[in-house]
């Protein structure tokens, strides 16, 4: 019998806008595959099958949070379902993945990240006119703009949406978060304004600047040149790769006017405050958490007759939080009891 779906327990649970889920497109780019693996591998031992058992598809990399968004998935579900994973790298195809598939004969299909999401749905127009196995993809970004490509999916964004940031921060630091700026590509236009209408339900106004979808570096300075006439106190980071694009970027075009606007910044990547360490504040979905959650939809979906593609896209219920405490406190001030909200610390 399927256990009865429950939700991740969070105080950060977006309760707030967990109806607008649909409405949220996903802007971020999931982790990076952290290196090469045999098609055929898998992340961590699957069960042995059972007879009678449905069986689940994951189809990810295998790197370490994919890893952990697995762990919380097969905890969660392996009393009801059999599991297969399947390991996605560069090198794999849509004809490796179409042998397996047929292989497994799975009753629901799990995609983790863009490349798999990319392969199924190759995989689906490569079989037009037959049924689609019911889909759930997570760790994806873009999964609004995604799903309308894929046959009978839903899933969960991997984006937390901006206002939930802003309060948080403003619970932790004594500097003002209430004039949020922001950068964003050109076809991100209909997510801002949503994201706008949330923020401002908390009083946080939302002020955005523009930039084409492959913008300069020129053209970021100009955004932050618009940013700082709007005086903002506080700078929200996409978690775009067209916008953040590595390292050398960051550093010439985002640095300087980070630098400028000498006010806290709210990134959505743990690397944007360690490796790369321009953010003051991240707001992160939890892995283990993202997992669990992936786990209920899937049993509600069972229960509903696999119709996935009348499933909304769910937002992530269950977030993780990261401070670099040394930037707060030095220039914006902490608030008492703050490190009690906050999950990871950095740079104490």
């Amino acid at each position: 019998m399927l256990r009865r779906r429950r939700s991740p327990g969070n105080w950060r649970a977006l309760v707030a806008v967990a109806a607008l889920a649909v409405a949220v497109p996903a802007c971020a780019t999931a982790p990076a595959v952290d290196g090469p693996a045999a098609p055929a591998a898998t992340a961590a031992a699957d069960p042995p099958r059972r007879p009678g058992f449905p069986l689940l598809f994951i189809a990810m990399p295998a790197s370490g949070p994919f890893q952990a968004t697995r762990h919380g998935l097969v905890s969660e579900i392996e009393r009801s379902f059999d599991i297969t994973t399947f390991i996605v790298t560069a090198q794999t195809t849509e004809k490796d993945l179409a042998v397996a598939l047929d292989r497994a004969a799975p009753a629901c299909v799990v995609l983790m990240n863009n490349t798999s999401v990319k392969l199924y749905r190759d995989y689906q127009q490569a079989h037009r006119g037959y049924p689609m196995r019911p889909a759930v993809v997570v760790m994806t970004s873009f999964l609004e703009d995604l799903r309308s490509d894929l046959e009978n999916a839903t899933g969960i964004s991997y984006e937390v949406p901006g206002v939930t940031a802003f309060v948080a921060l403003r619970s932790i630091i004594q500097a003002p978060v209430s004039r949020v700026g922001v950068i964003y590509p050109r076809h991100a236009v209909g997510f801002i304004e949503r994201q706008k209408q949330l923020a401002a339900k908390e009083g946080v106004a939302l002020l955005p600047a523009e930039v084409s979808p492959e913008p300069t570096a020129q053209e970021i300075k100009g955004a932050f040149a618009r940013l700082k006439s709007d005086r903002v106190d506080a700078l929200w980071v996409l978690n775009d790769n067209r916008l953040l694009r590595d390292s050398a970027f960051l550093n010439e075009a985002w640095r300087p006017g980070i630098d400028s606007l000498a006010v806290p910044v709210i990134v959505g990547a743990e690397p944007l405050l360690k490796s790369v360490p321009i953010g003051t504040f991240a707001v992160l979905p939890d892995h283990l958490g993202l997992g669990t959650q992936a786990a209920n939809l899937i049993l509600d979906l069972s229960d509903s007759g696999w119709r996935a593609g009348q499933h909304p896209v769910e937002l992530p219920l269950s977030t993780t939080n990261a401070l670099n405490v040394a930037r707060a406190r030095d220039h914006f001030g902490l608030r008492e009891g703050a490190l009690d909200r906050i999950d990871q610390v950095v740079g104490k």
